[in-house]
């Protein structure tokens, strides 16, 4: 063979092999772009030299990660933002593979991050440093509200359930002659237990009811004061005169469209709230209402204690509650208001607040206009 032709056939299998191992590199890089866990090297010089999209554009999303130049600087950073400091943070840059769980926060978002450091090598030996980071925040969250869930089942269900067995005990007690009184008074004392019991568990469906997108709705046309005064009957005789309710704007207002209990439901869990969750001896509720070009707002405004506003955004998660103390005053299982809202949002609607610690809240119900349907029905 000539020597042209054993330069040209060099050539071409240079050019092949430059071919395939971009290939190569374009696939390794649309598999790392593509992977759900983020993936950060470092070389021997401790230089940052590669970032997945996933943590330039969720895991770090908004901080510029490209301002984490060297793993010291990524490291510094999530000492900064650890909620629970981690000593063993202190030693990713010594140790060669390390395993660490942390808790992460920045924008205002609490991030779970399992965090695995490993060497990695080449044909010639080590090269680097190699970090896969993996949002467990959905687990944990998942983990936090089975344990929520456990706890708070188990506080709401031991009193009523001791309760019972309590009075069911006297009652078939054989060496005792109890009195007619005294047994309805116990068999009343069961009965009330029981209906809190179902209570209780009424709340658990609807939240998988709301979570699943199964919750059934019996929707039909009727009027906002029909609303408020059904939900102001049900409130014990003792508290009803701590409601106010200001009709002069009910006149104003369509007819509205939805499934009335449930949003009965709605009010009446906001209007407890104003009443419980204060400390004052004069309590008051004012209720009022008025009609925006697409929306119906019905105002449950309180004189208790008022919440921060950073509490404000958490108040509707599930199971949280203001004061989670052991020796908090007002009970309850934290999913109230997780309802309130779901159910809201299962008529188109939302509920806003407005508070302040010390000066009370305002709970806004907010109820699309169904204009389309209703063709400009007033209440008359």
């Amino acid at each position: 063979m000539k020597e042209s032709e054993v330069q040209f056939a060099m050539m071409n299998k240079g050019k092949f092999n430059f071919e395939e191992d971009k290939d190569q590199h374009a696939r390794l890089n649309a598999v790392l772009k593509s992977m759900s866990e983020g993936i950060i090297l470092v070389d021997n010089n401790k230089n940052i030299v590669y970032q997945n999209e996933f943590v330039t554009s969720h895991l770090f999303r908004g901080i510029g990660s490209d301002s984490l130049r060297t793993e010291v600087d990524l490291i510094a950073f999530i000492q900064k933002v650890s909620v629970s400091k981690n000593n063993k943070v202190d030693e990713l840059l010594q140790s060669e593979d390390i395993t660490l769980k942390l808790t992460l926060e920045f924008e205002n978002q609490l991030k779970y991050i399992m965090l695995n450091k490993f060497s990695v090598y080449s044909e010639t030996g080590f090269i680097g440093n190699g970090y896969l980071l993996r949002d467990i925040t959905k687990e944990e969250e998942i983990d936090q509200l089975k344990s929520n869930l456990i706890t708070i089942a188990s506080h709401e269900f031991k009193t009523p359930i001791t309760s019972i067995r309590g009075s069911v005990e006297t009652l078939m007690r054989q060496d005792a002659d109890w009195e007619e009184d005294f047994k309805v008074e116990l068999l009343q004392g069961i009965h009330e237990d029981i209906l809190h019991l179902q209570d209780l568990i009424s709340v658990w469906f609807d939240i998988k009811k709301i979570e699943m997108g199964t919750m059934s709705l019996n929707k039909g046309y009727f009027p906002i004061s029909q609303l408020i005064s059904n939900t102001l009957d049900q409130l014990p005789r003792e508290i009803g005169n701590k409601v106010r309710y200001d009709q002069s704007n009910s006149s104003q207002i369509p007819l509205l469209y939805g499934d009335k209990k449930r949003l009965q439901q709605v009010l009446l869990n906001l209007i407890m709230n104003g009443l419980v969750h204060n400390d004052l001896p004069e309590k008051q509720v004012l209720l009022t209402v008025e009609a925006g070009p697409h929306d119906v707002f019905i105002h449950v405004k309180d004189n208790g204690i008022g919440i921060s506003k950073e509490l404000c955004k958490k108040i509707f998660d599930r199971f949280y509650r203001v004061d989670n103390s052991p020796q908090r005053k007002t009970g309850g299982t934290g999913l109230g208001l997780s309802i309130c809202l779901g159910l809201m949002k299962e008529h188109n609607g939302d509920i806003l607040v407005e508070s302040e610690p010390g000066k009370g809240s305002i709970f806004t119900m907010k109820l699309p206009i169904n204009e389309e349907d209703l063709g400009g029905i007033y209440e008359s």
